[in-house]
């Protein structure tokens, strides 16, 4: 079901417990005929075709009237039925459509009848927002599987798109086409102009998959001109037919984005220069503190064959991409963030794994994945990372992240076979270092390289095998480059391996898929894991991964498990939490799809989960969940649920495998969204979490407006609110007894030893302001600022004994309180700000003014022991703070050859 509005954006986050809807593949049927208006189709459902027409004469000016003699050789398309809120039913406008295509071309026209006011917000581009809008797919390939989508919202700004995997769906895709909208008295009508050269094309193609959908904002009205009824597995697998096309073909021109830039950055303090801040740019230093650069890079496409295209980018810029939110993370594991770089968000859908677990919470999601783009251009070591000794030396100026010099992708589709490549280098990076040793020794500062050349690659083919089954296989490498062995820096080279199978039933109800996967590691320095594995020069690991799932109209279930040795690692070029787990996830559960007197939709969700690690001797998590939601006749989104957990351990929090006893818990969540289509909506989310028979408590609160005040204006503003207490923490790893020195975590398990422990009380509040105004669709203005604060605080300190070797069990009630005048406490603030200015002066190219702030600081020992929110935000004004500003220009223009 397509949607225009905000709300099912945020159903999505909502139901992280909840199944997302199956893959699907299901071949159409030969009946040419609408829905029938007083009852549902049959299960079987029914095919609807379109018939386009060849442009053979008079040019088509895209100024939405659609009245130029050359629409008419197209046939006019009508018949729509609603899918919400009445399904069914026929629609409660009047639409029809005509398409067109030429040599180069694809054209694609629509009347929109409406007695009423339109509701015409305008935004940026590629935003969901509630509007009237306008859309189809477009499945060049007819594989039943990808499709491209479009769409123009009655403001005129432009939405476009890409499905995978028949039911994934993301605006992450983009091209550059040309839309027009106009008015009357009896509604509104649009024309789009997609060149040929930014689809797939196969060479002889006779159909393609397409369906036409169109969304009236104040009914809250879903159209659909080949009806799909809700409930149904498949989204592009259940597309109707485009036929008039013979004799279209791929169009392979080159399109070159060269784009110039200029920046200009403060950075306060500033103990040494920061030459190597503009990355690859060429760079004036002002002052020490101050400095400016030029910049300029390339980013190519061009299709290698019919429906096989070529992106490259030379010393790509994302300076007008938005900075990653600021999120205080307890765990022993690392923050997943999504991409936000367009070079890596095109195509990225041909390297998502085939095996996607839809359950969240405790051990929950994909075990692995192995490619996450954003390790590519990934963020630099820390001070500790480098290995710098504390008292004498000081990390004063480092770039952020590695720069990309070049990247280049290849995806498309040949002999049938989903295709996508994609390679990068990345240079070394060097930080500066402050040297301050006894009093009348002067400081000094030298640069000492922490990061190595490499080049960074990843293949993905996904084939079929008759019409029931597909089979896929990626790898990923990393590799250094230019590398000098004398310099001490490791020469790790890191390779992964995956194979996935998937068998579905006809209708798609029905799916099993499994995966494997090895890693190799070779060149690799010497290094203990969170869990106490080993990892030495070379070391190699497997995974295997396996699912069941089931989809029916009313009833869904499904089955995972996953297993993965200890040395298996892909964190080079992938993600993933942890290694030595093996888990099993279950559940079952209800749905109405249909609208009735009680809701729109509901469903009912009953989740079991166990994780342990591979030896199978340590329970790391069990739980149940049950989950309950509901979007009400007033489109109000309702959703609660409980968590139960038992008793576990937890093997990383010592940091050398040693296991610590957790207690049992039970959550309460839930989320309550308002009516999207007012001007004001509000959402509300939080969590409440107590942990027994020692006193814990997890308390999450998150409450968010929404506001459209002009229909040009539009934003939101976020505060949330995250606690713990009394979850019992490590503040020193382990020490040897006898001479209470500390012992590496390679050997600490090799005898006694002992560890220092405290409960925990921490939390934080973020504030996150974004708002958009859209001078018109192709001038917007976008304004990100996050105010973040959070807080750590230690009660008494405790001392837990192993006495012997190994790794047995640390029981809370063994840890014992001790004298500690050492302060662990620790508190953080920042500020980011975002400013950006967008103007699309002609299709396809643009010109960005970007301002950006960040100011942090982190505060440890020395503090008083109790938490204060003045305290931490008068820390951004006071000593030790860092600033940094800069402003960008810059300016791209598209050129097709």
């Amino acid at each position: 079901m397509k949607c225009s509005c905000p709300s099912r954006v945020v159903q999505r986050q909502m139901r992280a417990l909840a199944p997302a809807l199956l893959l699907a593949a299901l071949p159409l049927h030969a009946a040419d005929a609408p829905a029938s208006a007083d009852r549902l189709p049959p299960e079987s459902s029914y095919v609807r075709t379109a018939h386009a027409a060849k442009r053979t004469s008079g040019e088509i000016h895209v100024d939405g009237l659609m009245d130029e003699p050359a629409w008419q050789a197209a046939p006019l398309q009508e018949t729509f039925t609603q899918v919400a809120p009445d399904e069914g039913n026929p629609a409660s406008v009047h639409t029809t459509f005509r398409v067109l295509w030429d040599d180069e071309f694809l054209y694609f026209g629509a009347i929109c009848d409406d007695p009423e006011p339109l509701t015409k917000s305008l935004s940026r581009r590629d935003r969901f927002i509630e509007g009237d809008t306008i859309q189809f797919d477009l499945d060049t390939t007819l594989d039943r599987r990808t499709a491209y989508h479009f769409g123009v919202y009655a403001a005129g700004q432009q939405i476009d798109a890409i499905h995978f995997n028949d039911t994934d769906f993301t605006t992450d895709w983009d091209a550059a086409w040309e839309s027009a909208v106009a008015y009357s008295e009896h509604g509104w009508s649009v024309e789009m102009k997609i060149p040929l050269r930014v689809m797939r094309i196969p060479v002889g193609a006779k159909q393609m998959g397409f369906n036409v959908y169109r969304i009236l904002s104040r009914r809250h009205e879903e159209d659909q001109w080949r009806y799909r009824p809700n409930g149904r597995a498949g989204d592009i697998s259940r597309l109707g037919l485009l036929d008039g096309i013979e004799g279209i073909h791929p169009v392979r021109e080159l399109e070159l984005r060269p784009y110039v830039g200029m920046k200009f950055l403060r950075n306060v303090p500033s103990y040494a220069t920061p030459q190597a801040e503009l990355g690859s740019c060429a760079t004036v230093g002002f002052d020490p503190q101050r400095q400016g650069g030029f910049c300029a890079g390339l980013d190519l496409r061009y299709n290698l064959a019919s429906d096989v295209a070529l992106v490259g980018t030379i010393n790509p810029d994302f300076g007008q991409v938005e900075a990653d939110q600021r999120v205080l993370n307890l765990t022993t594991f690392e923050t997943f963030f999504p991409e936000k770089r367009p070079f890596f968000l095109e195509g990225l859908d041909l390297f998502q794994p085939a095996l996607r677990v839809d359950v969240g919470g405790p051990y929950g999601g994909n075990a692995y994945q192995i490619f996450y783009s954003r390790r590519i251009g990934r963020g630099t070591p820390t001070a500790d990372d480098i290995g710098l000794n504390s008292d004498t030396q000081k990390l004063v100026y480092q770039q952020p992240s590695v720069p990309v010099l070049s990247a280049a992708k290849v995806s498309g589709t040949i002999g049938g076979s989903s295709v996508g490549l994609l390679t990068a280098l990345e240079p070394r990076v060097s930080a500066q270092i402050l040297h301050s040793g006894a009093s009348e020794v002067p400081p000094t500062i030298d640069v000492r390289r922490t990061v190595e050349a490499r080049h960074d690659a990843v293949a993905r083919v996904r084939s079929p095998i008759g019409d029931n089954m597909l089979l896929g296989l990626t790898g990923t490498a990393m590799d250094p480059i230019f590398t000098d062995p004398s310099l001490g820096l490791q020469q790790r080279h890191a390779h992964v391996g995956e194979g996935d199978f998937t068998i579905f039933t006809h209708d798609r109800s029905l799916e099993a898929t499994v995966q494997a996967a090895g890693s190799l590691l070779t060149g690799n320095a010497w290094e203990t894991l969170a869990d106490g594995t080993v990892l030495g020069p070379t070391a190699s690991g497997f995974a295997g991964s396996g699912k069941v799932k089931y989809l029916g109209e009313h009833w869904f279930a499904a089955a995972y498990g996953d297993l993965l040795t200890s040395q298996f690692s892909v964190n080079d070029l992938g993600f993933m939490p942890r290694a030595n787990l093996a888990r099993v996830i279950g559940y079952v559960g209800w749905r109405d799809p249909h609208p009735g007197p009680l809701w729109q939709s509901a469903q009912l969700i009953v989740v079991g989960r166990e994780a342990r690690n591979a030896p199978f001797d340590l329970r790391l998590d069990r739980d149940g969940i049950v989950e309950f939601w509901f979007n009400t006749n007033s489109f109000w989104f309702i959703d609660t649920g409980a968590i139960v957990q038992a008793p576990f351990v937890d093997d990383r929090e010592l940091q050398d495998g040693t296991p610590v006893e957790r207690q049992a818990s039970a959550a309460w969540y839930g989320s309550i969204s308002t009516d999207p289509r007012k001007r004001l909506q509000f959402q509300l989310s939080w969590t409440e979490g107590r942990s027994w028979p020692l006193y814990e408590r997890q308390n999450q609160l998150e409450g968010t407006l929404i506001f459209r005040p002009l229909p040009q204006l539009d934003g939101s503003f976020d505060l949330s609110y995250n606690e713990s207490a009394g979850t019992i923490r490590q503040v020193q790893t382990a020490r040897d007894p006898v001479n209470d020195q500390p012992l590496d975590a390679s050997v600490a398990t090799n005898g006694p030893r002992y560890y220092k422990m405290a409960p925990q009380h921490a939390r934080s509040l973020s504030a996150t302001l974004r708002a958009t105004y859209a001078f018109t669709p192709y001038l917007t203005f976008q304004a990100y600022a996050q105010l973040f604060t959070a807080g750590i605080s230690y009660g008494q300190v405790l001392r837990g004994d192993v006495n012997e070797a190994g790794r047995r069990t640390l029981r809370l009630d063994e840890l014992r309180p001790i004298d500690n005048k050492v302060s662990y406490d620790d508190r953080q603030a920042g500020l980011n700000v975002n400013l950006i200015l967008r103007w699309e002066w002609r299709t396809g190219s643009t010109f960005y003014l970007v301002y950006a702030h960040q100011s942090s600081h982190d505060i440890t020992p020395g503090l008083h022991s109790r938490l204060d929110y003045g305290a931490e935000l008068g820390t951004l004004s006071g000593p030790g703070v860092t600033h940094g500003d800069s402003i960008l220009l810059k300016v791209d223009l598209l050129s097709a050859l």
